[in-house]
């Protein structure tokens, strides 16, 4: 391969970090960009990002200075679907005609050569893997089995020239269930001779991601007797060079004796507390180095390029905000992921020669790049709709408009589109402020479609406005409406409806401010008039109004204030009886032996003859036994009769 030679080159920086959802993540730092630009890192590798095709967007896949490649869910199995995923973005300068190492060359989504690709060289995707059939368990491995293993998002490959990066999330599985099990087993093994085949082609392989799998008894803080018996653990380990495999567990390698090193912690137990948590998030390095004439055992990959390895412990959950630590419970939610990143840095990796973004790129996914109705436009379309324009209407008007355009750019990150209406210079519709921050204000519509919106007449404009009460509608409440504390307490109680303007076939009336969102026909849907009551001739569209109906205002403007006062009696009560709930709740929770603090109540979800039983545990973080701050270990089943779910 022809590599452009340069002098002394920069050091690339490699992050790995399971984000346990990539939309919670980009929610926490405001976007993707300040998400990415918070790692500082050339290639951001994510796991489980939790998307699936249908969600992928461009506030959440597209980011300026970034090139993005992700993953998805393709399984439909109960329980599956946009739970993995995984994404991986590379900081680039150009995303064509680029020299950059960080760009890949050929981008492949999976490992099997089953999902569909559509690269032009293809250079890694090869179909060895159907070409050796494979035993796993004395079981034959079926291409049914190797096409789920692969549909599950967990695995995103990228060929940048000088190495190849396998952005994995590795499957989870408990003991009893042998269906996981086997699809781990699969998965790993699938991998493993994906790896062989690359090494024998004298490509160098960086793996990296939450594999799962915490190696050795100094990677997990409560390791019981056996731990690294775990044929997963021991798996792994036989694919590190101590062992005579290729790889080299690359934070090991820097600090082999470092104890109490951990990236995930239990989210459930508040483990990031004391640090009590497992080293499962790994980058794996093997092959060797790019200096020439060097193929010793001495001159390798991780000897001659990686400089650093650490974890990025800035990213634990609490330490952004400076969130206090959990002491008898938590008063809000931690923000962020139960992983930590990992980062490495690579020194003396020289250019490549000249290349575009691979096509597995996110600007080139359809369900991303496409033409999307934005909020600017929907804004735009909801005007239409005001004046009476169809749907057909719409379609003709933003596309048979020769002066109107949709620009899309390949580096945007804020909407998929913008409108360019610049030159078209036609009066008649005002459709807002914010739109025309947007180019589309008035003279948006042009003069083709202008002649189909309706006209209204000045005085039929200024007859409505004048004329038509202002209606605030309420939420419905219907059977399914989640009730309030308030409404446990509600007493009955009637207004008279206020008189309104009507017209000559139909006549409304409003339920008073209690009765409001009460209505006993809880299909149909309450509203709320604010009483007008202007003066002047009905034929001119005002309304006439009475002396009785001025007693009748001041009658109801009674009832409105005694009825506000009742309100506030009742807001007094719920108050009152929400104090007593609580101090009753409080009385039958039982205090933990270790700290004298009230208990947690969980409940039992696992299969077994207490499923659905609840019991009482101390409410402080996890951690070491000699520790008096941590969780005391108390444990206790509540009184309470409980009734087993009916399967």
């Amino acid at each position: 391969m022809a590599v452009a030679s340069i002098t002394n080159p920069p050091a690339m920086k490699i992050v790995t970090y399971n984000v346990n959802g990539l939309r919670q993540r980009v929610s926490q730092h405001g976007s993707l960009r300040s998400l990415l630009n918070s790692l500082d890192a050339d290639i951001i590798c994510f796991q489980e990002t939790k998307l699936s095709r249908q969600d992928l967007s461009v506030d959440l896949t597209m980011a300026e200075g970034y090139e993005g490649f992700v993953s998805c869910t393709r399984t439909s199995t109960k329980g599956r679907s946009g739970y993995s995923g995984v994404a991986t973005f590379c900081r680039v300068n150009s995303v064509f005609s680029s020299d950059e190492v960080a760009l890949p060359l050929d981008a492949e989504e999976g490992f099997t050569g089953l999902l569909e690709q559509s690269g032009n060289g293809r250079t890694i995707m090869r179909d060895v893997l159907l070409d050796m059939p494979m035993v796993v368990e004395g079981e034959e491995v079926t291409k049914e089995e190797l096409l789920k293993v692969d549909s599950e998002g967990r695995c995103l490959i990228t060929d940048h020239g000088h190495f190849v990066i396998f952005n994995l999330y590795g499957p989870r599985a408990v003991d009893d269930d042998n269906e996981r099990l086997r699809f781990k087993l699969i998965f790993f093994m699938m991998l493993q001779k994906r790896w062989e085949f690359l090494l024998s082609q004298g490509k160098r392989i960086i793996v990296l991601g939450d594999l799962n799998i915490a190696p050795a008894a100094i990677d997990r803080c409560d390791a019981e007797p056996g731990f690294e018996r775990n044929k997963f653990r021991k798996w792994l380990r036989s694919l590190l060079k101590e062992s005579g495999g290729p790889f080299f567990d690359v934070f090991r390698g820097k600090h082999p004796n470092r104890t109490e090193a951990y990236t995930c912690f239990s989210a459930r137990i508040g483990a990031e507390e004391f640090n009590y948590g497992s080293r499962i998030d790994h980058i794996l390095v093997a092959g060797s180095c790019l200096h020439p004439a060097d193929d010793s055992d001495d001159h390798n990959f991780f000897g001659c390029h990686v400089e650093e390895c650490d974890i990025m412990a800035q990213f634990k959950r609490g330490n952004l905000d400076n969130t206090s630590k959990w002491k008898g419970g938590r008063a809000t939610k931690l923000e962020g992921s139960d992983h930590i990143p990992v980062y490495a840095i690579l020194t003396d990796v020289p250019n490549l020669h000249v290349h575009n973004t691979p096509s597995l790129a996110v600007r080139y996914i359809p369900e991303v790049r496409g033409w999307q109705p934005t909020i600017e436009i929907k804004m735009l379309t909801d005007q239409l709709s005001g004046l009476g324009v169809g749907f057909s209407q719409k379609v003709s008007f933003l596309t048979k408009r020769e002066d109107f355009s949709i620009t899309k750019y390949p580096g945007m990150s804020e909407s998929v589109a913008t409108i360019n209406a610049v030159e078209c210079g036609v009066t008649g519709l005002n459709v807002g402020a914010t739109s025309r921050q947007h180019g589309y204000g008035p003279g948006f519509i042009g003069d083709e479609t202008e002649k189909n919106l309706p006209k209204l007449k000045t005085e039929e404009v200024n007859s409505h406005a004048h004329c038509s009460p202002t209606v605030k509608k309420k939420a419905r409440h219907n059977t399914r409406s989640q009730l309030t504390l308030r409404s446990f307490f509600q007493q009955s109680n009637s207004i008279a409806s206020h008189r309104g303007c009507a017209d000559t076939n139909t006549s409304s009336s409003s339920p008073g401010l209690l009765d409001a969102g009460m209505n006993k026909d809880n299909s149909s849907q309450t509203t709320e008039v604010v009483d007008r009551y202007p003066t002047g001739n009905a034929e001119d569209g005002a309304c006439e109004v009475s002396e009785s109906g001025i007693d009748t205002l001041v009658e109801n403007q009674s009832d409105i204030s005694g009825n506000l006062s009742f309100e506030k009696e009742k807001a007094n009560i719920a108050a009152l009886e929400w104090q007593r709930i609580q101090q009753k709740m409080k009385m039958s929770i039982p205090l933990c032996k270790g700290h004298k603090e009230p208990c947690v109540a969980r409940c039992v979800k696992k299969e077994g003859p207490n499923i659905g039983r609840r019991f009482y545990v101390c409410a402080r973080a996890t951690g070491p036994a000699s520790n008096p701050e941590a969780n005391c270990g108390y444990f206790e089943w509540a009184s309470v009769k409980y009734k087993r779910k009916e399967r």
